[in-house]
């Protein structure tokens, strides 16, 4: 297949990118923003093309977009606490880009699409969460992704295009942005460096966190079985929950060390508790999730030392 990644610069679009150019021709279309083309050199090196463009620029977008059987659509602004801060711009990336990407598959006939949405679009829950679960996002970030699903379970009943979005949870792994996304590779980064841990919020918040790998699976699992599917949403995490707490102290007990943990503000917009069902994608796409948190922290720790 010809798979057009849009933000496949970025820390899961790599990922993606590297696992399906072994048996497909993959484009990466990503602004850089969020990375540098440093980062996808080795990709590039694996004959991977790369296209810098924008997806709010919609001409360069379309022309890029001919002739693909698949796109996966990562691109978008993800950081929780800026969409507060500044809502318009994550709305038209993320809505207004999306849209544009959507427009694209029906103008060049692309009749494959995945689209990675995200556990934000939930309310807070300390039991696991189905996908009929009640959706009110806390963050513009998350109500711009529930819109981005709503548009194309729409559009893809209408165009005959085959569509599935992906609920993502805390993914978490090698290569991931320490400055700009989640906990883990933030606190492996200060205990790496005797620094202090510092917590947003009291600390007892709950996430579900999966590994990279198990995504790279997921986005596997849903191609496979993508035909027919008219925009299905399904979560991809383990169905587990660990606090926020729970996870310093796994992560010292691994290292033998001693940091200060240091509590801030929490942050607005962000859910308190996350847990996710994935009965439906086990039953669906054949998903299973394999990688286990600790095992997989020990394997980023190594990485530090």
């Amino acid at each position: 297949m010809k798979i057009l990644i849009t933000g496949g610069a970025g820390f899961i679009g790599r990922h993606l990118a590297d696992f399906f150019s072994k048996k497909n021709q993959v484009t990466i279309f990503d602004n850089l923003s969020n990375s540098s083309k440093k980062n996808i050199e080795f990709l590039i090196a694996k004959k991977v093309d790369f296209v810098k463009g924008d997806i709010l620029d919609y001409e360069k977008l379309k022309q890029t977009c001919i002739g693909f059987d698949l796109i996966i659509h990562l691109a978008a602004k993800s950081d929780v606490a800026d969409s507060v801060i500044n809502p318009d711009d994550t709305i038209k990336v993320n809505v207004t880009g999306s849209e544009n990407v959507i427009k694209c598959c029906i103008e060049n006939k692309i009749k494959k699409i995945i689209f990675a949405s995200s556990s934000a679009v939930y309310e807070d829950s300390k039991i696991p969460v189905n996908e009929n679960a009640k959706t009110n996002p806390l963050s513009p970030y998350g109500e711009s992704k529930l819109e981005v699903e709503q548009k194309l379970k729409k559009i893809s009943l209408e165009f005959e295009i085959d569509a599935i979005s992906l609920r993502m949870f805390n993914v978490f792994g090698e290569g991931q942005n320490d400055h700009y996304s989640g906990v883990i590779s933030k606190f492996l980064k200060n205990i790496s460096k005797n620094k202090p841990i510092e917590i947003n919020g009291d600390g007892t918040q709950t996430r579900d966190f999966i590994g990279i790998f198990d995504v790279v699976t997921a986005f596997d699992c849903a191609i496979k079985n993508i035909e027919g599917k008219k925009g299905q949403v399904y979560n991809i995490g383990t169905g587990e929950s660990i606090s926020i707490n729970e996870l310093v102290k796994m992560i010292l007990k691994i290292t033998n060390k001693k940091v200060e943990v240091i509590y801030r503000k929490a942050k607005r917009g962000e859910i308190k508790y996350s847990v996710s069902d994935i009965s439906l994608a086990q039953k669906e796409l054949g998903f299973f999730p394999k990688q286990k948190l600790e095992k997989e922290l020990i394997k980023l720790l190594n990485r530090f030392n």
